[in-house]
């Protein structure tokens, strides 16, 4: 059965404006521990043009799916950025989410996309029954 469904498109300039006034405080703000960490051993210290674009669709990713993420169990849960990890499994986007079986979720589907300046997420939470 069908828990919630969640779509969110960003505008990733947004994203490069946020960034651009505190990269750490941002990804501090919005990614979990796990998240956290994967970020930085990965984007360091941005050294290029590429590189800058990797970290800004990584970060506007993460924001994106944990809108959609949210926008799912909202009114009925209202769950924290950092309780949701957005892991890859099997190439595709997939969801940890501390406490999921407490809110009833049973299983999730992540989908996103992304093209030119805008990224966009969809989300459907299953419960059990």
């Amino acid at each position: 059965m069908i828990l919630g469904i969640g779509v969110d498109i960003i505008h990733l300039p947004r994203i490069v404006k946020v960034v651009k006034h505190s990269r750490e405080r941002f990804a501090r703000r919005i990614l979990s521990p796990t998240e956290y960490q994967e970020f930085f051993q990965r984007f360091p210290k941005p050294t290029d043009a590429i590189q800058q674009q990797q970290e800004i669709l990584y970060l506007g990713s993460r924001w994106c799916i944990k809108e959609a993420v949210y926008k799912a169990l909202y009114p009925i849960h209202k769950l924290e950025w950092k309780q949701v990890t957005v892991t890859k499994e099997k190439g595709k986007p997939g969801l940890h989410i501390i406490n999921g079986s407490k809110h009833g979720i049973h299983r999730s589907h992540v989908s996103l996309s992304h093209d030119g300046e805008y990224a966009i997420a969809q989300v459907i939470l299953e419960s059990k029954d």
